[in-house]
């Protein structure tokens, strides 16, 4: 039985009027899968892109938002408050979770 990789990505541009727009975009990759599976497993991964795109569009409109209520300059301030290192090593644990 042959083996292949499998890729489904997920992109759209929105225009949030005011000449802004949202980009979500969300890709995932299934590696090794038999060959006679290949549609269920696609089947599979859409309906989880279908859900983490909803979530990534929320994400980004929710950042539109606050970008547009604040101005840009005091959303770059708020931006420099977060401590980066702390969020990086939050994001190092939950892929080691994966």
């Amino acid at each position: 039985m042959s083996k292949l990789d499998i890729v489904v990505s997920r992109d759209m541009t929105i225009n949030c009027g005011n000449y802004s727009s949202i980009k979500p975009s969300v890709s995932l990759t299934l590696k090794d899968v038999d060959s006679e599976k290949a549609l269920d497993k696609y089947k599979q991964l859409s309906r989880v892109l279908d859900v983490l795109m909803m979530c990534e569009t929320q994400a980004l409109g929710d950042e539109m938002e606050s970008i547009q209520d604040w101005g840009y300059k005091r959303y770059l301030t708020e931006l420099e408050k977060v401590d980066r290192e702390m969020e990086l090593l939050e994001a190092e644990r939950i892929m080691k979770e994966m």
